[in-house]
């Protein structure tokens, strides 16, 4: 199905190559919206991920529109950015 959502987003050369719009909050698998994308974001920075201008990588949160898929184990998953 087709969804408007959030994403967390790793540009690699300013081509998106990983993606996600849905994460375990308290047990359950849910949309996470801006402020799970940003809170995501900090955590991987803290981790110590750190954006690089001579790799040219970066993470970011974005609002597009999604293909979205139930997977197996009943988790939705974000299979392909259509915009």
């Amino acid at each position: 199905m087709v969804e408007t959502l959030f994403i967390l987003i790793l540009y690699l050369r300013g081509v998106p190559l990983e993606f996600m719009g849905h994460h375990d909050i308290q047990g359950k698998w849910r949309e996470m919206g801006m402020a799970g994308c940003l809170s995501m974001k900090r955590t991987l920075k803290r981790n110590g991920w750190r954006d690089s201008q001579v790799a040219d990588t970066r993470y970011s949160c974005e609002q597009r529109k999604v293909f979205v898929e139930q997977g197996t184990d009943g988790r939705y998953k974000v299979i392909r950015i259509i915009d």
